[in-house]
């Protein structure tokens, strides 16, 4: 990942920020932030609930757990988690937001990604990964389209089924209620994906999704009008006039923006297997809302369905920062492919799965994969990857 350097033009707002946050000993600005701690201390008064939240609702206090709760927590230890009860809500910054905003403009403008014949750029959370990961890998994924597997169904299936709960409280039938939403949202990929599946394979995708649905009608509280709860929450940030926007979709967010203290929980919903890139994308949203709002949020929270687990973690200047160098990275790549630029091609642990492993040498390499390589040259033959480092020079056979 290449390293961004502070421009030597900076505003005096975009200073300003990173004076004060690199001044302060013991943190490392690049990488993401560890899970908080919560500490034990005397049970939470009403004052401590903050805006948007309800005061009448009965909860246990948080426990000193270190990323998440044990299997089959209650709701009411998800509500505290949620809440952040034993730690302080930190206050607003009125100038972070801004300074934030410049120092992501400047450097971007310093790498040409705002130059007038440069295209328009829309940045995601799976554009980020990917292109961080490989240039030629994230070419490839946003010309592929998408293939939905039986994992994806179920994790719109079970997305549709929270988003339900969380608004009404309440299931009919899981999976007929999952399948009319697909429906209702005209998702025509992951429905033909369902009736393509023969009849043993939709009853084990309908019982799993049965099984996600008990577990948040379980553990998962009924949302209080005083939540302002919003499910699929999209969070756009233009940039330079709209050469760049950073796009994002959070699962759900409650609690209204306040300009003294944060106040806003974003929550993402994950049907599958825990991961490392929830932890990232995450603190994109974070970085998302904060520039949006002017306020960050105060906690963010992946819950996982398949086993009521919740990993919660307060947001601090540590979390906004790793997540401003990994995403001005991954716009600065972004831009330099939309401008046409050949894709670099970094081998991965990923390289084996990647639709361009047959015309990728160091995917090849790394893959240890026997795949022909075309040239692209139909006299040419094809060529395969011999261990060589100076791949372009590959034998033909």
């Amino acid at each position: 990942m290449s390293t961004t350097k502070t421009p030597k033009t900076a505003s005096n707002a975009a200073l300003t920020v990173r004076r004060r946050v690199r001044s302060r000993p013991g943190r490392d600005h690049g990488s993401c932030s560890s899970p908080t701690t919560l500490a034990l201390g005397p049970p939470p008064t009403p004052e401590s609930f903050g805006p948007g939240l309800p005061r009448d609702t009965p909860v246990v206090h948080a426990w000193n757990m270190l990323t998440s709760e044990p299997r089959g927590a209650s709701a009411e230890v998800l509500l505290a988690r949620l809440r952040g009860e034993g730690d302080e809500r930190p206050a607003v910054d009125p100038g972070l937001a801004g300074g934030l905003r410049d120092w992501f403009e400047e450097a971007l403008g310093a790498a040409g990604g705002f130059a007038p014949q440069a295209p328009a750029v829309r940045v995601t959370k799976e554009a980020v990964n990917q292109v961080l990961v490989c240039e030629a890998h994230a070419v490839s994924r946003a010309a592929t389209p998408r293939a939905v597997t039986v994992e994806i169904a179920r994790g719109v299936l079970v997305d549709a089924l929270f988003r339900q709960w969380v608004t009404l409280g309440s299931f009919d039938e899981p999976w007929t209620d999952a399948v009319a939403a697909v429906e209702c949202a005209d998702d025509g990929a992951v429905l033909h994906s369902i009736t393509d599946l023969d009849a043993p394979g939709r009853d084990r995708l309908a019982e799993e999704v049965r099984e996600h649905a008990a577990r948040i009608a379980s553990a998962w509280p009924v949302s209080s009008p005083g939540w302002l709860a919003r499910t699929q929450e999209r969070l756009e940030v233009p940039l330079g006039g709209g050469r760049l926007v950073l796009s994002g979709v959070v699962d759900l967010a409650f609690g209204a923006p306040c300009a003294g203290r944060a106040s806003v929980c974003l929550v993402e919903l994950k049907s599958g297997a825990r991961r490392l890139e929830h932890r990232g994308d995450l603190h994109y949203y974070a970085l998302l809302e904060t520039l949006r709002s002017g306020a960050p949020p105060f906690r963010i929270a992946t819950y996982y369905s398949a086993t009521g687990e919740l990993d919660a973690e307060q947001v601090g200047e540590d979390v906004l920062l790793g997540a401003m160098h990994r995403t001005i990275a991954a716009s600065e790549r972004l831009c330099r492919l939309a401008a046409g630029a050949e894709p670099a091609r970094t081998p991965n642990p990923l390289c084996a799965w990647c639709a361009e492993l047959a015309r990728c040498g160091p995917g090849q390499g790394r893959a240890r994969s026997q795949v022909p390589k075309k040239t692209g040259d139909p006299t040419a033959g094809e060529r395969v990857w011999t261990g060589d480092p100076s791949w372009e020079e590959e034998e033909v056979v």
